[in-house]
Formats: structure tokens, C-alpha cells, sequence
């Protein structure tokens, strides 16, 4: 049986006084069959460290949202037992008959 893959959730950069990012676009991709959706995020980093060098950088993340887990229900099935008659001969039948 294989292991479960325990998911860890995206956490994207957030701008601070150093580095400023903005989002220049983004798709999100569905992917039935693995049941997940990838995202592509196009992003412009500029560097404001040291205000003699600013700089931008483009960059591309991709990752992968996995689709919640549907729970699935089982009940168990009950059967009853029947009683199964026990089949007579024919030789029986006839002695019945007759006396």
C-alpha cells in the first residue's frame, strides 16, 4: 500500500522594504485526472536593498492545489441467512405417498 503524500500549502513571498513584488499575471489549470490545479504565476521582483542598484526580475512560480479529499461512506451489508429445506429423493417422495 502506498504512503500518503501529506500536502504543504503554497506560501507566496509578500512584499517588504527590500523587495517588491507584483503580479504580472496568473492562470490556474485544472487537471482532472490528478485530480489538482496547477497555477503559473508570472511575477516583477524589484530589488529596492540598496537604492543606488534598484533592479527588477521577472520571475515564473508554478505549483500544484491539490482538490479536497471526498470522504467516502461504507456501510456495511447485512445478509440474512435462510434456512435451506433439504431436498428429497425421489424413493422418499414415493414412500410418503403410498403410506
Amino acid at each position: 500500500m502506498p504512503k500518503e503524500k501529506v500536502h504543504v500549502p503554497v506560501v507566496e513571498p509578500k512584499t517588504s522594504s527590500c523587495v517588491e513584488y507584483v503580479e504580472l499575471g496568473r492562470i490556474v489549470t485544472p487537471q482532472p485526472v490528478f485530480k489538482k490545479d496547477t497555477v503559473f504565476v508570472r511575477v516583477l521582483q524589484i530589488c529596492r536593498g540598496n537604492p543606488a542598484e534598484t533592479f527588477e526580475t521577472e520571475k515564473t512560480w508554478t505549483y500544484d492545489v491539490p482538490w479536497p479529499v471526498e470522504e467516502v461512506k461504507v456501510e456495511e451489508v447485512v445478509v440474512e441467512k435462510q434456512e435451506v429445506k433439504e431436498k428429497k429423493s425421489v424413493l422418499e417422495k414415493v414412500k410418503r405417498v403410498i403410506l
